[in-house]
């Protein structure tokens, strides 16, 4: 069983809808809405044609977006998660939306004729590619989906923070009597570390570990790897708020054009 697989039916739990984050993804859509000053400034409204979500998990955010446009598609490489997605959608919306089960190393394949007004990869999701050609290969696949004035949303953690200060793990969130602890390790020789996790939940007598290798994408070297794709402009932010990005930064967030 996959790690997301393992966790799914805790996955809404401890990861519910982002207010904060959708507000910030509803200013890259209209600039003029000013929930995130800065973000796309002075910019017209994307024409609200397509919408892909990479990593889209359980479709939160695929759902809650998707009144602002024509078709969506979601992409994960859980099955688990793209039925829970599938389930939110709303009723009617079922034509519009797409679920695909795919690796996102494959999608200048599978989508290659589509063009998206927004794409986004968050939660993380760009650290799971652990091979600097792979994470090359993927953002210049993404570079092409997006239309002429369309825009990639990113979101990862701040690895700049997690290496300088050598910190071995996050927050552990605990929402009811469900904990998740995560840690990571220290950085082996081909860069990438370790993303360890233990989740408990005692009333139900679960324990469930996993060990995933991550790579932990600097600012400096993100900046390369958008240039190497293609990327013309690109703006970083330290959190959902719309804040500039920080070497204390919790997050890595980046909208690309």
């Amino acid at each position: 069983m996959s790690f997301y697989s393992s966790i799914a039916a805790y996955y809404d739990l401890l990861f519910p809808f982002d207010q904060a984050q959708f507000r910030f993804l509803e200013t890259v859509i209209d600039p003029s809405c000013g929930e995130c000053p800065g973000v796309r400034y002075g910019e017209e409204r994307l024409p609200g044609h397509a919408y892909l979500d990479i990593g889209c998990g359980t479709g939160t955010m695929l759902s809650a977006l998707s009144p602002e446009f024509k078709k969506v598609i979601g992409v994960d490489g859980d099955e688990s998660l793209l039925a829970l997605a599938a389930e939110k959608m709303l009723p009617g919306e079922g034509k519009k939306a797409e679920f695909l089960d795919e690796d996102m190393l494959e999608l200048d394949e599978i989508l290659g004729e589509d063009e998206f007004d927004l794409i986004t990869c968050v939660g993380n999701t760009l650290a799971h590619l652990t091979k600097p050609t792979d994470i090359h290969r993927f953002l210049s696949s993404t570079r092409g989906l997006v239309q002429n004035g369309g825009v990639f949303v990113f979101q990862i953690i701040n690895y700049d923070r997690i290496l300088t200060r050598d910190i071995r793990g996050l927050p552990s969130i605990t929402k009811e009597d469900v904990t998740f602890e995560r840690y990571y390790s220290e950085p082996k020789s081909d860069g990438t570390i370790d993303f360890d996790t233990v989740l408990t939940d005692p009333q139900h007598d679960v324990e469930i570990r996993n060990t995933i290798p991550l790579f932990p994408i600097t600012k400096g070297q993100m900046t390369e790897f958008l240039k190497a794709a293609g990327f013309g402009r690109w703006a970083f932010y330290g959190d959902w708020m719309g804040n500039p990005w920080t070497p204390e930064s919790f997050m890595l967030i980046g909208a690309c054009s």
